[in-house]
């Protein structure tokens, strides 16, 4: 969370072992205006669930080795 605020580079490596539900969190992030919902910290004040929509400047890099299997779908 903290290089979605910050805009700073994430590099998750060898995605393809990530579990799906880790996956399934990025989809939204990764999205044209996606964010980041965090389902886990309730709602706010105001009902909401909390969001973190990314600084101009985050880049998220993926990176595998097929030896381990295809990234989950």
């Amino acid at each position: 969370m903290y290089c979605l605020q910050d805009g700073t580079w994430l590099l998750i490596d060898q995605v393809n072992l990530c579990s799906p539900a880790v996956l399934d969190r990025l989809n939204g992030l990764l999205e044209p205006g996606g964010v980041l919902t965090i389902g886990e910290r309730g709602v706010d004040n105001d009902g909401n669930i909390h969001t973190i929509k990314p600084h101009s400047n985050f880049r998220l890099f993926l990176t595998m080795d097929s030896r381990y299997g295809e990234i989950s779908r």
